[in-house]
């Protein structure tokens, strides 16, 4: 991932794509600040599933700022944020949705044994042991709510 980044910030700043490059350059300022904070060092390499956790945050917050801008009224500030996800969203794996993540959490649920809302905790904890971080949390806990009585 360390290397991936990098190398598209390099092309980025050939290129001379200034919203890129800015993107980029927050993006590794995440990975080297959990990497300092992990006590690997700011060349330190984190593993696969650190480096995607940093920057699933970093889209989150940026899908919290949209909220926030488009409550207030902010078009131009959230259509910027939303600019950033999109140049995010590569790093990322693909996610499960729809059908796959019915399917996904019906699995979890019978694995896990879970039979009332209360067990809510078993079906996340078996999901995110079977995908990852390949599921959106929120859709996946109300899909979890709505399945079990």
């Amino acid at each position: 991932m360390l290397n991936r980044l990098q190398a598209d910030l390099k092309t980025a700043m050939l290129a001379r794509d200034a919203a890129r490059t800015q993107v980029l350059r927050m993006a590794l300022a995440a990975y080297k600040n959990e990497a300092v904070a992990k006590g690997l060092g700011p060349q330190g390499t984190l593993a696969e599933a650190d480096a995607l956790a940093v920057l699933k945050r970093l889209v989150k917050s940026r899908e919290d700022s949209v909220a926030q801008f488009e409550k207030v009224g902010q078009a131009e500030r959230a259509a910027q944020e939303r600019a950033e996800i999109e140049l995010l969203k590569p790093y990322l794996p693909a996610m499960i949705e729809g059908p796959a993540l019915e399917a996904a959490v019906k699995a979890a649920i019978a694995q896990s044994g879970a039979v009332a809302k209360k067990d809510m905790g078993l079906v996340m904890k078996a999901l995110q042991a079977a995908h990852g971080g390949a599921f959106d949390g929120k859709a996946a806990s109300a899909l979890v709510q709505s399945l079990l009585t």
